[in-house]
């Protein structure tokens, strides 16, 4: 994906699968600079993110109403509530979702934002193409190969190694196929 500022992307979107939806305060791939922050609403029961890590960025997550469940490594699971903040250093393990009945509401930041942004449109907008399956996940393998690169996304329980080989093939096989430059065109519509 190009590092260089586009014009104006939309600061609303929303996943018509997962029925969550973000707004952008800063976006790195509109020229905000390199920190994301953005306002992220959960649905009732809404899953969030699984178990994941980041190798370089920080992120943390604020609530502002309602309650979001941060799951760490070795099962250890915190509630959050309006008011209430985490701040995840890199290589931390975290996933986290809305437990409640009420939506939840959290203001996230990454300080280095444009990869996470580049794998939230393009999750967003692969949804919204109708190209996910019904937990959201896109069904094309480069695609989701390509997002998990951009957005320095490691999955625990898979390892590095094999989890580096599989997202250099998918990588290969998305730049061979034009799957790289239809998702860019997807992420990038205004």
């Amino acid at each position: 994906m190009p590092t260089h500022p586009s014009p104006r992307l939309p600061t609303d979107i929303r996943n018509p699968v997962t029925r969550d939806r973000i707004t952008f305060l800063a976006s790195p791939l509109s020229g905000d600079g390199a920190e994301l922050r953005f306002r992220c609403t959960l649905p009732p029961r809404g899953e969030g993110a699984p178990l994941h890590k980041h190798d370089t960025m920080t992120e943390t997550f604020a609530v502002e109403s309602g309650v979001l469940e941060v799951s760490l490594a070795n099962g250890r699971r915190i509630l959050l509530r309006a008011g209430e903040a985490i701040a995840i250093p890199p290589g931390t393990p975290h996933g986290f979702r809305n437990p409640g009945d009420a939506p939840v509401t959290f203001l996230t930041t990454a300080d280095e934002g444009e990869g996470l942004e580049t794998f939230l449109r393009g999750m967003y907008a692969l949804a919204a193409a109708g190209e996910t399956t019904a937990a959201g996940m896109p069904r094309d393998p480069r695609a989701i190969g390509l997002l998990l690169g951009y957005g320095n996304l490691v999955m625990v329980g898979v390892p590095r190694g094999l989890q580096n080989a599989l997202l250099g093939l998918l990588g290969w096989a998305a730049r061979l196929t034009g799957t790289d430059r239809r998702l860019a065109h997807l992420v990038r519509q205004p």
